[in-house]
């Protein structure tokens, strides 16, 4: 192999798994982000597991029983928990009031799903969609709230539900901003039109144990806003920061004596989940990578000259398989159309007769009628060495004992690359 050849196999293998390096470090962990969890929610609504799918929301804190759990006339349903949910992050375009929540926040909310509702819920519309979700609260009043969530056509417009349409569950984020209580759910579709219904047995609003567990979120939040703070200085931040330790451990002390609540980040569910999101996303990541790895070392094999594929199917089918080769049909080109030399050896396999001491004289001729003689004694191991221009040499003769005899004497001897070994074998001829 030439240096240039060298040089550009380093180079090619140097690029290719850097990439491949690249791939093994961050694809499991795309696929745990992006693809797999969406995944483990549906089939754990489909099982009916809420628990999974709530603490896959990653809420801070929420209570394990259900708010609101309700069926739906001809299947599926809608599910609430209480939950306490940090804000990771907010829409820059917009230009939040002073008391909206950023980044870090927290907020009271009942979080969970409607589910199973494929087919007979139409929420997408490019114009004029009623797609909603319409809240009573204790009191009587109605308020409506947005379940769309993206544009599809880029006019400014709200079309549709992500979750919904990806992975068939809407993702249910009612905040104590939103509303005060909750009495009745109502979805209603495109049109407009109310398509399902949810009444509680009885109402229920942001006064509960685990509620009160976190305290005065204002406060919190407060703190949150202070770091974040411009010119905040190091004292300042330190400051802040202790405060802010100081309400997390109160708050982990509180729901660690309230039964029935837990910290997200210490539940057996979130831990189960988490385990099951991260077990899919490697068995997707792994294939695609493995694959990626036997591609770029069969593209470096046809590309940069090893041939190590080939040579290895030519092994397992003319050695192993004992597929017999097709005799090359010699032409001038065979003759004349190389201008390099080979050495050209021929060796004898005297296995099947070790008495065999005689000498043995192998011929070819060129398309020009130029002989070349293979000598081949015992003093040199039956071993011969001739150069040779590379071509097709036929008409093969061989002057040996009438005891003995070839079993695979090419008709047409190949010479090519710059060394070529040929094995011939002999027998002893039957009487």
């Amino acid at each position: 192999m030439n240096k240039s050849r060298i040089f550009s196999t380093v180079i090619y293998f140097i690029f290719t798994f850097g990439i491949g390096i690249i791939f093994s470090l961050t694809l499991p962990g795309y696929f745990a982000t992006f693809t797999t969890p969406s995944e483990v929610i549906r089939d754990a609504l489909a099982s009916g597991d809420f628990l999974r799918g709530i603490v896959l929301t990653e809420p801070i804190g929420f209570s394990e029983q259900p708010a609101l759990r309700c069926s739906f006339e001809g299947g599926g349903g809608v599910v609430l928990y209480e939950a306490v949910m940090e804000v990771y992050d907010r829409n820059e375009e917009e230009t939040p009031a002073e008391d909206d929540l950023t980044h870090g926040m927290l907020y009271k909310s009942y979080t969970g799903y409607v589910y199973g509702i494929e087919g007979r819920y139409d929420a997408f519309s490019q114009s004029s969609n009623g797609t909603s979700l319409r809240v009573t609260q204790a009191d009587g009043r109605e308020k409506t709230l947005e379940l769309l969530d993206y544009d599809s056509d880029g006019n400014g417009t709200k079309d549709g539900i992500s979750t919904f349409t990806q992975s068939g569950f809407i993702v249910l984020d009612i905040r104590e901003s939103d509303v005060d209580s909750i009495k009745k759910l109502v979805f209603t579709d495109n049109t407009g039109n109310a398509v399902f219904t949810a009444e509680a047995e009885r109402e229920f609003g942001f006064s509960t144990a685990l509620f009160d567990c976190f305290g005065d979120l204002e406060e919190y939040n407060a703190l949150v806003a202070g770091l974040d703070r411009e010119g905040i200085t190091d004292a300042e931040r330190t400051a802040l920061n202790e405060q802010r330790n100081t309400y997390v451990r109160a708050v982990a002390e509180k729901i660690e004596g309230t039964e029935g609540c837990t910290l997200t980040a210490e539940s057996e569910a979130y831990r189960a989940a988490v385990d099951e999101v991260n077990g899919r996303a490697n068995k997707k990541a792994i294939p695609f990578i493995i694959i990626y790895f036997v591609a770029i070392y069969i593209i470096a094999d046809f590309l940069l000259g090893t041939h190590f594929i080939i040579k290895f199917f030519k092994w397992f089918l003319f050695k192993v398989c004992k597929i017999p080769r097709k005799e090359k049909k010699v032409t001038n080109e065979d003759f004349y159309g190389h201008d390099y030399y080979s050495m050209v050896t021929i060796k004898l396999d005297l296995s099947a007769v070790p008495e065999f001491n005689g000498s043995v004289g192998i011929k070819y001729m060129s398309a020009a009628g130029e002989e070349f003689l293979f000598t081949l004694l015992k003093s040199e191991e039956y071993t011969a060495t001739l150069r040779m221009k590379a071509g097709v040499y036929v008409n093969p003769f061989i002057d040996i004992d009438r005891g003995y005899g070839p079993v695979n004497l090419p008709d047409n001897l190949v010479a090519e690359g710059y060394q070529k070994e040929i094995l011939i074998k002999i027998v002893k001829r039957e009487e």
